[in-house]
């Protein structure tokens, strides 16, 4: 049953945001050498990411706060990252697409979105995790390796057919990752402790 990695992977990198962006901003402007190191790094980190997050989130499952305080802290994270992209008020080309693939990075490593999501997934599929974790991280990359290839194909169609600036892109994500961040933290805060 490890194969739901693939889903779940699939599902993780769904949502359009500052990783996705660079993939179709690497692929649509042809720099397809860092584009595969992009993709590996992408692999690798979130390899790494998975394990050290189901391992951490494993431990502190019984410490509802800490487990809270995590939460609101990649919430507010996510919030930073929508901000950095709104006030990015550069309006060359070249600039924007140097800034994407920044914050594209940034996410890579940091990746504050992925712990609110975990969280999620380990709650509602811990049984099917904790049987094969490795097995589960491997299929758990496949997917997301699929998304990004998704993407690239998707992404450069889309951008091409409705002649999308990548500087509105980055705005009308960056508006949502404040929205979603601080509807959340708000839902996380309200919550009545149980």
């Amino acid at each position: 049953m490890s194969w739901i990695g693939i889903l779940i992977g699939f599902y993780g990198y769904l949502f359009p945001g500052n990783i996705n962006l660079m993939v179709v901003n690497l692929y649509h402007s042809k720099q397809y050498r860092h584009l595969s190191y992009i993709l590996l790094l992408i692999v690798i980190f979130e390899s790494i990411y998975s394990i050290i997050t189901l391992l951490f989130i494993k431990s502190i499952l019984n410490h509802q706060l800490l487990f809270k305080g995590v939460e609101v802290f990649s919430l507010l994270l996510l919030c930073v990252l929508g901000t950095w992209m709104i006030i990015d008020r550069k309006k060359d080309v070249q600039t924007v697409q140097i800034n994407t693939n920044r914050r594209g990075i940034f996410s890579i490593i940091i990746h504050p979105q992925q712990i609110p999501f975990w969280m999620a997934i380990t709650t509602f599929l811990s049984d099917i995790i904790y049987k094969n974790v490795p097995l589960f991280i491997f299929y758990n990359a496949i997917g997301v390796f699929l998304l990004m290839a998704t993407y690239m194909v998707v992404g450069k169609f889309l951008i091409s057919y409705f002649k999308v600036n990548l500087q509105i892109i980055n705005k009308i994500i960056g508006f949502v990752y404040i929205g979603l961040s601080v509807y959340s933290i708000i839902h996380l805060l309200l919550l009545p402790k149980s």
